[in-house]
């Protein structure tokens, strides 16, 4: 068994060239096609005058894996192709870095629409083999014309011709907005609606890790682990890029190779590249040592070992943008050469996790694997929250280790609710609402609703309706009422969704009627009830023994009719209090007295006792 272990290892050690592959041909990973579009307008003096532009350009496209099609091009008044539109190779790349230089802020307009359109070229029809990218950045709005008609015209005509277009090609748009003067509703309109990523950036600064996290959702590669700068090379490894970001221009990074040699700059062989800019540096290294490498810097968790290798990860694609609480199917495959991996002794020996994080937690899922699928997989929900979903795959096993990166923004419901309480039971609350027609088919929608009242009693209610507000009885006593949601329907682009957002609450005080009701009324004061006497005489007779017992009692006594009890309670409650201070009285008057003969002696004791001395 011992000799069998070894054997195993031995194979996976040399590498898996003996992965007999599947009987079926496997499913082609979409080939990236990624269009960059960068806005020169004149406006950019003011939001990047130090051309930043430029290194988060050249980051991007230096990053690019290589067999992808990628340009650039270049927008003011005029659209300029920058970087033919071509397969990216070394030299594609070296030409796009040098390139990246003649970016400027000569522009006099901004023309959003001239550019998505020019860039656009050749994608008439969808093609399931291409993954379509749009990156887009710009600090303005709409501007081709002195005339505000014009340029209104031409934003409508982007919205309701360009984009439906770029939509029906399966386009993703991701847009970065420099300035707070961009026309954010417009930005987000193209990303929203194409699945694309969203990015605002208060300071130029901020642009290439910005430019990073959106070509991970554009051209994503197979990365190493990086922990604490280290990281580990196997032989499957025929060529890896590493991003080092860096505080200052002054800072130079340094790589320690297996066996601790360094390596600071570009070899004369061109084994080694090496380009700096005052932010990062980008190292790529051909035919990498097998072993534990070490970057010599600071640690940065946006430092990246992007690689080039024969045994790559193949990865479901995860939408940009999900709601919350949405299921998410996420698989990932194996492939050697391009063909999955179904050798059980080797996928027995390899871990796969998906790591989450958000607003400051992480998580880590564990993956199953489906051994008629040859697949690693994981469903998991986004959960209850808004903001941004950081998912890190992570595959190792004894002889590779591998990392994909991908964010997700989560909304947080396809509907935006408001809440009119009433406080008057005649007039019901109202819930209204608008539905997110920019993320989701507003027509697709199926929305139960159940609402409880602050006495836990419920109704269910089908929104057939949603232009329509919601009535809910008033519960006069007040209290919190609770609205839960089931929807279902079709995201913009046509995915369908099942999710149950965080429920809707709100407070309701007690009607004035209600109030008014709890209010007690003032007690009558009961008087002694009196009954008539029998006759004249009877009466005159318990008067005359009521004067003759008057004065023989210090409190009045009527024996007919008799007082209610209560009323002897209080009546003895004023004779015992006047009792107590009469006693208090006499204590202090018997004290003041006795004060009083103690100081007279104590004086005839002085006097005594000063004529006693005077006399000595």
């Amino acid at each position: 068994m011992k000799i069998l272990k070894i054997v195993v290892l031995f194979v996976l050690s040399v590498g898996i060239s003996f992965s007999t592959g599947v009987a079926l041909a496997a499913e082609q990973a979409e080939k990236p096609d990624v269009r960059l579009l960068i806005d020169i307008s004149g406006s950019m003096k003011q939001n990047d005058p130090n051309n930043l532009r430029i290194p988060a350009l050249q980051l991007v496209t230096n990053l690019m894996p290589q067999g992808a099609d990628a340009g650039v091009w270049a927008f003011g008044k005029y659209v300029n192709m920058m970087v033919k539109l071509s397969p990216v190779d070394e030299k594609w790349q070296i030409q796009a870095t040098q390139t990246a230089n003649k970016i400027n802020s000569a522009g006099l307009f901004t023309n959003i629409g001239g550019v998505l359109e020019r860039a656009s070229y050749g994608w008439t029809r969808p093609d399931a083999s291409e993954k379509r990218s749009m990156i887009l950045l710009t600090d303005g709005m709409v501007d081709i014309s002195k005339d505000p008609a014009v340029n209104a015209k031409e934003r409508e005509r982007i919205l309701n011709q360009v984009l439906p277009k770029l939509v029906q090609a399966n386009v993703a748009i991701h847009t970065i907005a420099l300035s707070q003067n961009a026309d954010h509703d417009l930005l987000k309109a193209l990303s929203s609606q194409t699945d694309g990523w969203y990015q605002a950036v208060e300071n130029a600064d901020d642009l290439q890790r910005v430019f990073l996290k959106i070509f991970e959702q554009s051209a994503a590669r197979d990365s190493l682990p990086l922990t604490d700068n280290q990281f580990k090379v196997d032989s499957s490894i025929e060529e890896m890029t590493l991003l080092v970001f860096k505080k200052s221009s002054s800072d130079k990074s340094k790589l320690v190779t297996p066996d601790g040699a360094v390596i600071q700059d570009a070899s004369a062989d061109g084994k080694v590249r090496w380009f700096s800019t005052q932010g990062y540096d980008l190292i790529t290294v051909k035919a990498p040592q097998v072993g534990d490498w070490r970057i010599d810097a600071d640690i940065d968790p946006d430092n990246r070992v992007m690689v080039v290798s024969n045994l790559k990860l193949q990865v479901s694609d995860v939408p940009n943008n999900l709601l919350a609480g949405e299921a998410i199917d996420y698989q990932v495959t194996l492939l050697e050469d391009g063909q999955p991996i179904d050798r059980q002794d080797f996928l027995d020996l390899v871990n796969a996790q998906l790591i989450q994080k958000k607003q400051g937690s992480t998580n880590r899922l564990a993956m199953f694997f489906d051994s008629g699928k040859s697949q690693f997989k994981q469903n998991f929900f986004t959960d209850s929250f808004e903001g941004v979903l950081d998912l890190t795959l992570e595959v190792k096993s004894p002889t590779f280790e591998r990392t994909r990166n991908h964010a997700v923004n989560i909304y947080g419901s396809p509907l935006i609710h408001d809440v009119l309480v009433s406080n008057e039971e005649s007039q019901p609350h109202q819930v209204s609402f608008i539905v997110r027609d920019d993320i989701v088919k507003s027509e697709t929608l199926i929305v139960n609703a159940t609402v409880t009242a602050p006495d836990q009693e419920k109704r269910y209610l089908v929104l057939d309706d949603l232009n329509k507000p919601i009535e809910i009885p008033v519960f006069p006593a007040g209290g919190d009422f609770s609205i839960g949601l089931d929807i279902k329907g079709q995201s913009i682009l046509g995915r369908e969704f099942t999710v149950t957002p965080e429920p809707i609450v709100f407070s309701t005080l007690p009607t004035p009627a209600y109030l008014a009701a709890q209010v007690p009324e003032e007690p009558d004061v009961e008087e002694p009830v009196i009954e008539e006497p029998a006759t004249d005489e009877a009466s005159d007779s318990a008067e005359e023994e009521t004067q003759d017992a008057a004065p023989e009692t210090e409190e009045p006594v009527i024996e007919e009719p008799q007082e209610p009890q209560t009323d002897w309670t209080m009546w003895l409650y004023i004779g015992l209090g006047i009792n107590i201070v009469l006693i208090v009285l006499g204590i202090f008057a018997w004290k003041v007295i006795k004060k009083k003969k103690q100081q007279g002696t104590t004086q005839l004791t002085d006097e005594l006792g000063i004529e006693e001395d005077s006399d000595e």
